[in-house]
């Protein structure tokens, strides 16, 4: 388990720096689109596309980051109502459920790929292979479930001895 743990790590480092860079090259991309259409009145004719396309590489890393690191949105309808253990077994159904839906988006995705089309589609003004953009994607979504994955083992409710507290290192 050591190992996954340090492979959840690695992937968990490389997905920030992935975020980061679309953040950066979002932001980027929009300055110099601003600059060049209001001051010299000649705007980029790709920006827009290339902003998008940024903009979701950003928000699939940060959504796969966020299940790594176990900071879901979640809401606490149980609260004081129910005993610890029985909280960590809701806790775990809860991440149980986000990675078979997860786990089903990704098998949609990558049946998507599979199709022949689908790569023959490109993009207007960048001129990618739209399959590209939907590839990230996907490698975004088995991060995630690899991420799920490890959180489900981490948080085991059923465990001898010590207790897995939420939220504790």
């Amino acid at each position: 388990m050591k190992h996954v743990r340090m492979l959840d790590r690695s992937l968990f480092r490389l997905e920030l720096c992935i975020a980061v860079l679309a953040m950066t090259g979002l932001v980027a991309i929009l300055i110099a689109q601003v600059i060049c259409r209001y001051l010299l009145q000649s705007p980029l004719f790709f920006a827009e596309e290339l902003a998008l396309v940024l903009m979701i590489v950003a928000t699939f890393a940060g959504f796969s980051l966020m299940v790594a690191e176990g900071r879901l949105i979640t809401i606490d309808l149980f609260g004081g109502r129910v005993g610890a253990r029985v909280h960590a077994v809701i806790g775990w159904a809860m991440r149980l459920t986000v990675l078979a839906l997860a786990a089903a988006l990704t098998a949609f995705s990558i049946r998507y790929l599979m199709v022949p089309w689908v790569w023959a589609e490109h993009s207007a003004t960048l001129g990618l292979p739209r399959a590209l953009l939907y590839a990230i994607v996907t490698a975004e979504l088995c991060f995630l479930v690899f991420h799920q994955l490890v959180q489900l083992v981490d948080t085991w409710p059923f465990r001898s001895g010590r207790q897995h507290v939420e939220g504790a290192t």
